[in-house]
């Protein structure tokens, strides 16, 4: 798991910043987990790299699996933050 906290603008109906929170390699896919600046919602979706590093497409995640496995993950990050908290 790659610690990002990296700015990216995601485009769509509207454009929306939001942060990196981490990005992970699961099974040849890339798969990226951020929260909008705005709600401060957290989302995820898997990365699909074009042309540059950095640059890229983010596509849907499809699966219930593919859902489960960012959930734990997130849930893994989420302990381990609590962890570092609690050693400082």
């Amino acid at each position: 798991m790659k610690k990002d906290n990296e700015l990216i603008i995601i485009t769509g109906d509207k454009e929306e910043k939001a942060t990196i929170l981490f990005t992970f390699e699961e099974e040849g896919k890339n798969y990226v987990v951020f929260e909008f600046d705005e709600t401060e919602e957290v989302s995820a979706a898997r990365f699909e790299p074009t042309q540059g590093e950095g640059i890229g497409q983010l596509m849907d995640i499809e699966t219930e699996a593919e859902w489960d496995l960012v959930e734990n993950v997130f849930n893994q990050y989420e302990k381990d933050l609590e962890d570092e908290e609690l050693e400082d």
